[in-house]
Formats: structure tokens, C-alpha cells, sequence
């Protein structure tokens, strides 16, 4: 073999090695962005699933608000009514 032959050959394994390290960098980055991607759907449908229930806790909180208004009005006027007929 001459110099020609082994430099040719060299050339060769390296444009070879440099084509996969490629693939390799393109692969990776292609992983992150799906990671990433994944990570911002999670994101925004938890997002949205609090979104879409804060309205009704707020009306669930509302109304065990009244609840419990009317359950403290029932007790006074009982409280009254007892100390009434003792």
C-alpha cells in the first residue's frame, strides 16, 4: 500500500465515523425534543384540567358556605328554642 492508498482509506473511515457521530447528535437532539415536547403537554393539560374544575369548586365552596350558614341559623334559633321552654 502506498501513502495514497492509506490516506484515501483514512478518509474514508473518518467522513464514515463523522456520518454517525451525526446521526448520533441528530438522534439525541430528536430524543430532547420529544422529552421536551412531552413535558409542555403535560404542562398545559394540567393547565387546562384546573382551568376547567376551579369554577366548579368554586361553586362547591359556595354552596357548603350556605350550608353551613343555614345550619348556623337552624342551631341559634333551636338554641333559643330550648332555652325557652327550660
Amino acid at each position: 500500500m502506498n501513502s495514497e492508498e492509506k490516506i484515501r482509506e483514512l478518509t474514508e473511515r473518518v467522513e464514515k465515523l463523522e456520518k454517525a457521530e451525526n446521526k448520533r447528535i441528530i438522534k439525541k437532539r430528536i430524543e430532547i425534543i420529544f422529552s421536551l415536547i412531552k413535558i409542555l403537554i403535560i404542562i398545559v393539560l394540567a393547565i387546562m384540567i384546573y382551568n376547567y374544575i376551579k369554577p366548579y369548586k368554586e361553586k362547591i365552596d359556595n354552596i357548603n358556605e350556605k350550608v353551613n350558614t343555614v345550619e348556623n341559623y337552624i342551631d341559634n334559633k333551636l338554641n333559643g328554642l330550648n332555652s325557652f321552654f327550660k
